[in-house]
């Protein structure tokens, strides 16, 4: 049988000739593929099956758990609540989506209802959900980039065309939005720009001035814009987050996606939520009634817990990923021979470019096969990322130290 021809050229796990052609398949697959970072956790898992010894700066995991406070309301709930295994309303619990409207509306400025809140599986759910909703067949979706990988395949997904747009680079705020770029982009086929903010890879934290600029010009189009806020707590360097969201004159065509994965250590509860204006919810809702149905109970339950429990262990995470981040900023300087970066602001990810002539899958391969060490190629964030890693710092200080002692020791074979 044919190798497919239609697999995406940055596919890691293409590039290892494990593909085979399927005709039966979907069309819409065929410039897709599972995101580089899921690829790069598989291969080393099945290095680590193999006996090796594997450390990770690929997955954006951080080491802490979910704090013990949440477990306890897991807990009771599940020793008192006859009703904890069935369905909940397909918008979720009506108490979670007041603690989130309310929550919205303290940060945004203005009033927000829970009749604007669908509570999701994570916010990776409430961008499909929202893309699936907005884009049709050839509808272009405005990506600042390097852009998160899975954005760009969910795009692909709603039969839409993703339209890269590089960042800029300055010594004192690091990558910033190329507003006048991003202006140049808009066509009529512009649905929707998706902003990651704080940005995964790159770690920027998009300036006030830029997004109030941007803003200007998307308030006199039809233009759809979409947050994604997964990091919108781990800043450091006194660095100002901004959600573009709070200008008003850009609503009703506002999607909101959030998270509590990151913030409170809750990766595997899947639980997020997504804000926008009612009427556009009730369309999502048929994607999300399609797919998914609801979040589950017992994690919309913790949702209620961690947000109205005590936050301080939020500071305490954000101090924890600030040390981790001198760690991983000062290993780096020591290979300075070997990677230049850009001083992330925000998230736990730093996105060096490498000085090897190599491309970046195979960069990333040679640190798994030779050093045990694994990275995500910076091409699958777009081709801004090439010659780039993404690097997490999100793993214990621990682990930072011992896979950069592995780099250095592969560095002084080579």
């Amino acid at each position: 049988m044919k190798q497919h021809t239609h697999i995406n050229k940055h596919s890691v796990l293409a590039t290892s000739a494990g593909y085979r052609e399927v005709p039966e398949a979907a069309e819409r697959l065929k410039n897709t593929s599972v995101s580089v970072i899921k690829e790069m956790m598989y291969l080393g898992a099945m290095e680590k099956a193999k006996g090796r010894d594997i450390v990770s700066l690929g997955v954006g995991l951080p080491f802490y758990p979910a704090p013990q406070f949440i477990h306890e309301e897991v807990v009771k709930a599940l020793k008192s609540k006859r009703d904890i295994d069935k369905y909940t309303l397909l918008t979720g619990l009506p108490v979670l989506r007041r603690i989130i409207a309310a929550l919205s509306a303290q940060m945004l400025g203005f009033a927000v209802t829970d009749e604007e809140i669908l509570v999701t599986p994570g916010s990776m759910a409430a961008l499909f959900d929202s893309l699936l909703a907005l884009v049709n067949p050839g509808d272009e979706v405005i990506l600042p980039s390097p852009y998160f990988s899975s954005n760009a395949e969910q795009v692909s997904l709603a039969s839409g065309k993703v339209v890269p747009v590089a960042m800029t680079i300055d010594g004192e705020n690091g990558y910033r939005l190329d507003v006048a770029a991003i202006k140049k982009a808009i066509s009529k086929k512009t649905k929707a720009i998706i902003l990651n903010n704080p940005q995964n890879p790159t770690g920027a934290v998009f300036l006030k001035e830029d997004l109030m600029e941007l803003a200007g010009i998307l308030a006199d189009t039809s233009v759809f814009v979409i947050t994604d806020e997964v990091y919108d707590y781990l800043l450091f360097d006194n660095a100002e987050y901004f959600n573009i969201a709070k200008v008003k004159e850009l609503w009703p065509r506002v999607i909101r996606c959030a998270s509590l994965s990151k913030k409170y250590g809750m990766m595997g509860w899947r639980v997020g939520y997504l804000h926008t204006n009612k009427d556009l919810l009730m369309q999502i809702l048929k994607i999300h009634d399609a797919s998914i149905v609801c979040a589950p109970h017992i994690s919309q339950v913790a949702a209620i817990a961690a947000l109205t429990g005590p936050q301080k262990v939020v500071e305490h995470h954000r101090t924890m990923l600030a040390e981790n981040r001198e760690v991983i900023l000062k290993r780096l300087d020591a290979l300075a021979n070997l990677f230049d970066y850009v001083r992330p602001l925000g998230t736990y990810y730093v996105f060096p470019e490498y000085k090897l002539n190599l491309s970046s899958i195979e960069m990333a391969k040679k640190l798994l096969y030779e050093a045990g060490v694994v990275t995500v190629p910076g091409i699958g964030f777009g081709r801004q990322g090439e010659h780039h890693l993404r690097l997490s710092y999100g793993s214990s200080i621990a682990d930072i130290n011992r896979a950069f002692d592995l780099i250095e020791k592969w560095l002084r074979k080579e």
